[in-house]
């Protein structure tokens, strides 16, 4: 296909390099046309890459749609494997080798059908089209365009998500009750009798100064009538599908699905980048609980209490003051580390930090997470996000706020995405990590979830390396939050492959961490709604570890911590490549 220069020349602009200049031209060739299409194939995928040339169109979420996506990756594949045979140069290798694994992961969970299932209580339209405005620019009359053909087109998509869902409802694909929650209520706040009570209508409330009032009318007219007579009904019947005739799966474990024990193989695989079985990671999980438990122990006979873990980690859950009074409290909190405490720390062990601005943004909304990270956008449009929930304040425990602090900002999520935002030789595509739409796992393209979340719980351990642990709460809390992740490995796969209830798993998190029951709950809840998705974190860190540990001993005195972060933040991805790459450079000397 002949790609959209235009697309790639107002990215280079905007960053000032060159891309891909080691490439030869024919692998170069490749990665452009294959990141042309997906930014044109997936418009809202764009807009949140910072690319808004397309922010006039939706997603197609039709059947036709997916199988169409199957059959250019077969088509790009084709040409990948061609060009393979005929090339040497390390970086072309790698990069086609990088591509051949996007395009085979998308392949090779299609059959599986992962985009029947288009809402849950973290997800969906009546969450994402929200974000999705919030990822587009609002400066001239043609953008306010761009959204009301969004709007416009809007009740198509309504529609088509209701087609997914009875073709799932047909084949078996569905959610449990649990993932669904919620889900009712939220489409239900689109559906209004004043255009002014729905959450669309707060981008035409205001408008840039250089509007006048006749542009201001003109759109806010148009923006009521596309709300009132196509949105606000286009919501009640996908409420109304939803609510009477939507049928949930009776059994937690998406190996009840059809073709289960195989669809979370593929899952598994999706997420951690192995051929682990359930049983494996379930046995490394426990393994992992028994030794963080032992570091627990050693705390808590450190700070002179004579009691055992599980009574200590309910002692300081319970104890007022390790948690703040007010969410303004907690926002200033997390801001000062964010901003103060960590990046003094990060030169000392990484050599090429990004520029890249980090913002503390407060969630209030009830339903949210604990915390989160949004990448910044690629146009330098909008900044690297930490979100803290604020709603709920008094459950955030104050000797948890480092470590959370450096898995979602810096040295984790932030610096690791930033890294590869600003490194000039990657191609874009490989810049590019559509971090939305879990629900489709594993049909869709890959997320490197070992890769992302292993860095960022790698990260949690570096604040050993940055002395930031030196209190002994704090350690408690790296460790209790570290249990926890290997908890994960436990529960997912014990709720998806082993017959574990919902309650089982919520009894084992709270036995041997030190997180509230609600936190507990919600987290137990998210492993259902996601499977699989929780088992990336450990299991990405163990490698991380176990490269870190290999390198340090082969290299002796030429191993340089700046310099193996640099190989792994270099290789972005997937798990397997960063192994070959810190490999490849242990056998060249550390160099």
């Amino acid at each position: 296909m002949s790609p959209p220069h235009l697309l790639l020349l107002s990215a280079i602009c905007v960053w000032g390099v060159s891309v891909s200049a080691q490439l030869s031209p024919a692998v170069q060739k490749l990665a452009d046309d294959y990141f042309n299409w997906r930014m044109i194939n997936k418009p809202e995928f764009a807009s949140f890459v910072g690319i808004h040339d397309y922010d006039d169109q939706l997603d197609d979420m039709s059947l036709e749609a997916y199988q169409g996506r199957y059959d250019q990756c077969q088509v790009f594949l084709d040409q990948a494997e061609a060009l393979e045979s005929n090339i040497t140069d390390h970086d072309d290798l790698i990069n086609i080798r990088a591509l051949k694994n996007e395009l085979t992961t998308y392949m090779d969970g299609f059959p599986y059908q992962g985009f029947l299932v288009p809402l849950c209580y973290s997800e969906g339209v009546h969450i994402d089209f929200e974000r999705l405005i919030s990822w587009m620019v609002f400066e001239t009359s043609q953008d306010y365009e761009k959204l009301l053909s969004r709007y416009e087109k809007l009740p198509e998509q309504l529609m088509q998500i209701r087609e997914l869902m009875e073709t799932g409802v047909a084949t078996g694909i569905v959610n449990h009750a649990i993932s669904m929650k919620d889900v009712v209520e939220g489409l239900g706040r689109f559906v209004v009798e004043a255009a002014e009570d729905s959450p669309l209508w707060t981008r035409f409330a205001t408008f840039p100064d250089n509007f006048t009032q006749e542009e201001v009318t003109n759109f806010q007219e148009r923006a009521k009538t596309i709300i009132l007579d196509q949105i606000s009904s286009g919501f009640q019947q996908l409420s109304d599908y939803v609510n009477t005739d939507y049928i949930t799966r009776p059994d937690i474990a998406v190996t009840s699905l059809p073709d289960g024990e195989a669809r979370y193989s593929q899952i598994i695989k999706f997420h951690t980048s192995t051929d682990l079985t359930p049983e494996e990671i379930h046995q490394m999980g426990l393994d992992e609980v028994t030794r963080i438990d032992e570091e627990m122990a050693k705390i808590v006979s450190e700070l002179g209490f004579n009691m055992s873990v599980a009574e200590f980690s309910d002692m300081i859950r319970n104890d007022p003051q390790f948690y703040y009074d007010d969410p303004d409290e907690l926002m200033e909190g997390f801001e000062d580390l964010e901003y103060n405490v960590i990046p003094p720390k990060l030169p000392e062990i990484f050599m090429n930090i990004p520029k890249a601005k980090l913002t503390v943004v407060a969630d209030p909304s009830p339903d949210g997470a604990g915390a989160y990270y949004l990448a910044g956008s690629y146009d330098g449009s909008r900044p690297g996000i930490f979100y803290v929930n604020t709603y709920h304040y008094d459950a955030q425990p104050k000797y948890e706020m480092m470590t959370l602090s450096l898995h979602e900002g810096n040295p984790g999520h932030h610096l690791q995405t930033s890294h590869s935002i600003e490194a000039p030789n990657i191609p874009y595509f490989r810049r590019v990590m559509e971090d939305r739409n879990y629900w489709q796992t594993p049909s869709r393209f890959p997320m490197y979830t070992a890769y992302v979340e292993g860095w960022a719980l790698y990260s949690e351990n570096l604040g050993f390396d940055m002395d930031l642990y030196e209190d002994l709460y704090v350690r408690y809390g790296h460790y209790s939050d570290e249990i926890f992740r290997a908890g994960r490995l436990v529960v997912d796969t014990g709720m998806h492959a082993l017959g574990w209830t919902r309650q089982e798993a919520i009894d084992f998190l709270f036995l041997h961490t030190a997180l509230t029951r609600i936190d507990v709950e919600n987290e137990v809840d998210r492993y259902i709604t996601w499977p699989g998705q929780a088992l990336a974190y450990k299991v990405g860190q163990l490698k991380l570890t176990e490269l870190r540990q290999k390198a340090a001993n082969k290299l002796g005195d030429k191993f340089v911590i700046k310099k193996f972060h640099d190989v792994v933040l270099d290789s972005v991805g997937p798990l397997d490549l960063v192994e070959d790459e810190v490999n490849a450079w242990i056998d060249a000397g550390g160099k």
